[in-house]
């Protein structure tokens, strides 16, 4: 029944797209080549089902799009940040901060999350003023560390 079904409706539709074909098409001498090619145009839409070819083939839900590799892209993402971080410090006079960050990307939804963020500071900072200025300036919660530790 589903095979009957899909055989009408290709049929219908590609009749319809021959007759406003045919109210386009000029007078005249290619009058006759344009009616040749709408009959081979119909023609063709009668064997379709039995090409083995389904309408579901042809779908854009079917298809499937290539993301880009998450590691990569966390990667990125991942460098942005520290840079961002980094120059946070930076301003704020902590110079020479090591950071590292884990980040999760969910590419349906477009939501990058901060997993976990870790800074690694000179002895001469102090490590509850480091937290205190990159959430205030990021709102990221970092464990700070001095770089020997």
């Amino acid at each position: 029944m589903e095979f009957l079904k899909e055989w009408t409706f290709c049929i219908c539709l590609s009749l319809i797209a021959a007759v406003i074909v045919s109210l386009f098409t000029p007078k005249g001498k290619m009058q006759r080549f344009y009616r040749l090619l709408i009959a081979f145009f119909v023609f063709t839409s009668f064997l379709y089902p039995f090409t083995g070819l389904s309408a579901e083939r042809f779908s854009f839900d079917a298809w499937q799009f290539e993301t880009p590799s998450v590691v990569e892209n966390n990667a990125v993402y991942e460098n942005a940040v520290n840079a961002q971080i980094k120059a946070v410090l930076e301003e704020n006079g902590i110079i020479g901060a090591s950071v590292q960050s884990e980040l999760k990307a969910d590419y349906q939804t477009g939501e990058i999350t901060v997993k976990s963020v870790q800074i690694a500071v000179p002895d001469e900072a102090d490590k509850s003023d480091v937290e205190q200025i990159v959430f205030d300036a990021l709102g990221i919660n970092a464990r700070v560390i001095y770089l020997g530790e």
